[in-house]
């Protein structure tokens, strides 16, 4: 319609000024969209039926195009659903879109659209998802959802929204998920969310709301299941900020800056089953409904546990100030998947009742001292992922059998030594059967005084991938282990390895072993430390050499690098004169000559330069006698100058 309107206004224009003008075919010609841009029949999310997909982005040939309202949809001789993306294209302004039953998705993505014709998508009744992420819209008006009565999904994420007219959603009654994250929004629009009384899904992260009280007898807000109000200013939570019928089953206040949860704040959520108040500023504990499942309070300033429900199967409390773990006799964690309690300040961890279900358990960066002797598959009989990590254990000793797949003990700041049977109990955990014993991966790295590893330490055992690096190990024993076992990888990069012969088992076995199974990225910092001769060269340098370098004293004692010629050692050493100290020599002489020339030189020249200087001197003054004197003082100065 627009083009015609333009095309009309120029034939007009031409007419009144008595100039003809060529109405060129291009001139109404449309931009045809699979000519500038991607077109492909892909499955749909859900992978039931197939879409016809179209994708503009900036790297398209698209030109000269301040609005949509000049594309032409492709043919769809198959009748699919089509989905469209104009992606970084710097639209300002949205045309109407032509007509199109097919479009169901629509998405204008990192543009900068601030302004849009009326009832842009009215000729797509069709429409069920709609996306302006990160756009600059400051304001919407009811009639840019004209006639789209059926959309579901709708995103205004990432622009420049600061407050809602109670008209502007009135025409999505079906609308089923609202992102409004990330605008400058102050307060919930609870007014204008009234009309979505299909809405279950609400996103109001990262803005800068400072209140939490959610409407009573509101039909919108008793069906919403998700709310996301995470990196906003909320300061406490009432027992009044839920409305008592609600449906949240997920709930997120992370990254706020709340103090005050009173005690039955939450009560009224009898359908919640995940919460998340991590990353604020809460002190007391509070009430948590029964039917709650995922617990994550982690980052805040709590002294106690909560009363966990029995149904709980996730629990994050890490970095907090606990300094106990739980009453056993007090709670049933006979559901619970997932325990993290790292970053506390516990010391002891005692614990005389099994968690038949627990798979991941973390006690990292906390104050234990030697490793726990309730770890083992009588209590953690499905364990799979233990963390240890930066604790003050100086010892590593696994008192009973423990089955896992996966062990880290990284960051010990206090380990020196391990000794002999300190994973001899520790088994793997097989994929295939839960009782099938196989094999574990341990991460025992960035421990700066661990500098032994003794024999025996995996006696009993087998690993799947090993990481030590980054600690003070010079030495490691070829019967450490089975390393052929370890086809996941073995890192030991980043530690001051003695490269001599006790370690040439390391160039002859174990490099081609991480060459054939594809580990070579754990080889470019596998460095000698010692002895002076090899200090930092890289080890994989030798992969494939005949020559044993390390038991041969003569590649170490010479101080080589690069080309590695050895040095003779048979006969004995006399001193020599190299060619480059006959090439210093004659340079310094040669440097002498030319010192000694050039004193020569400017001495003479000096001397050559005093007697011209005197010449000069009596010339001009003599003819400046001439210039001052009589005639008869010239005769006699003539007389004279003959004599």
């Amino acid at each position: 319609m627009r083009g015609k309107g333009l095309t009309f206004f120029f034939l007009i224009f031409a007419l009144t000024n008595g100039q003809e003008y060529d109405v060129t075919e291009e001139t109404l010609k449309l931009i045809k969209l699979c000519d500038v841009c991607t077109c492909s029949e892909i499955p749909d999310l859900d992978g039931t039926h197939l879409v016809l997909n179209i994708q503009c982005s900036e790297l398209d040939r698209i030109e000269s195009v301040t609005d949509l309202d000049k594309i032409a949809w492709p043919p769809n001789p198959n009748g699919l659903k089509i989905s469209a993306t104009f992606e970084g294209l710097g639209l300002s302004t949205l045309g109407k879109l032509p007509p199109n039953s097919q479009v169901e998705t629509l998405i204008f993505r990192n543009n900068a659209i601030k302004t849009y014709w009326p009832d842009p998508f009215s000729d797509v009744p069709s429409l069920k998802k709609l996306s302006f992420f990160q756009n600059d819209l400051t304001e919407i008006t009811p009639d840019l959802f004209t006639k789209i009565e059926s959309l579901e999904d709708l995103d205004l994420s990432y622009n420049k929204l600061t407050e809602f007219n109670p008209l502007d959603f009135k025409h999505l009654h079906h609308l089923k998920r609202l992102s409004l994250q990330s605008n400058q929004l102050k307060k919930i629009p609870i007014e204008a969310l009234k009309p979505l009384t299909s809405l279950e899904d609400l996103e109001l992260n990262k803005n800068g709301i400072y209140d939490l009280l959610l409407p009573k007898d509101s039909p919108a807000w008793s069906g919403v299941k998700r709310l996301y109000l995470s990196g906003n200013r909320i300061r406490s939570i009432v027992k009044d900020s839920f409305p008592p019928d609600n449906s949240l089953e997920l709930l997120d206040l992370s990254n706020n800056i709340i103090e005050i949860v009173e005690e039955d704040s939450f009560l009224s959520c009898t359908n919640l089953k995940e919460l998340n108040v991590g990353q604020n500023n809460i002190t007391f504990i509070f009430a948590l409904p029964p039917s709650l499942q995922i617990a994550i309070l982690k980052i805040n300033t709590l002294y106690h546990w909560p009363n966990f429900p029995n149904g709980i199967k996730y629990i994050d409390m890490s970095y907090n100030r606990l300094s106990d773990l739980y009453d056993e006799n007090n709670v049933n964690f006979d559901s619970l998947e997932v325990l993290n309690i790292g970053g506390n300040q516990i010391k002891e961890v005692n614990l005389q009742k099994k968690l038949p279900n627990l798979f991941i358990l973390d006690l990292s960066y906390n104050l234990i001292t030697e490793i726990p002797n309730c770890l083992s598959s009588q209590y953690f009989p499905n364990l799979e992922e233990l963390h240890l990590e930066g604790n003050n254990v100086e010892n590593i000793y696994f008192k009973n059998i423990l089955a896992l797949r996966n062990l880290y003990l990284n960051d010990l700041q206090r380990l020196i030594t391990v000794d002999e049977k300190a994973f001899s109990n520790v088994i793997g955990r097989s994929e295939a059967s839960q009782d099938e014993a196989g094999c574990f991966n341990l991460y025992l790295s960035n421990c700066p005084h661990l500098s032994a590893i003794n024999d025996g330490a995996f006696d009993g055992t087998s690993l799947c991938m090993l990481d030590i690096s980054k600690n003070n190990l010079t030495f490691l024993s070829k019967d450490l282990l089975e390393w052929s076992i370890a086809t996941e990888g073995v890192n030991l990069q980043f530690n001051p390895w003695r490269c001599t012969c006790e370690m040439q088992w390391l160039v002859d076995d174990l490099l081609p072993q991480m060459y054939y199974t594809n580990n070579s990225r754990l080889l470019s910092e596998l460095r000698c430390g010692s002895p002076e001769g090899f200090q930092g060269l890289r080890i994989v340098h030798w992969y494939n050499w005949t020559d044993q370098v390390m038991c041969n004293d003569a590649y170490w004692r010479s101080g080589i690098r690069g080309t590695y010629m050895m040095e003779p050692s048979s006969e004995a050493k006399q001193p020599k004169v190299t060619n480059l100290t006959l090439i210093l020599g004659a340079c310094i002489i040669i440097s002498l000559l030319i010192a000694i020339a050039l004193t020569v030189y400017l001495i003479k020249t000096r001397k050559k330069y005093r007697i011209r200087q005197a010449a000069m001197t009596r010339k001009r003054q003599s003819v400046n006698d001439i210039r001052h004197s009589n005639g008869l003082q010239k005769e006699q100065f003539s007389a004279l100058n003959r004599a």
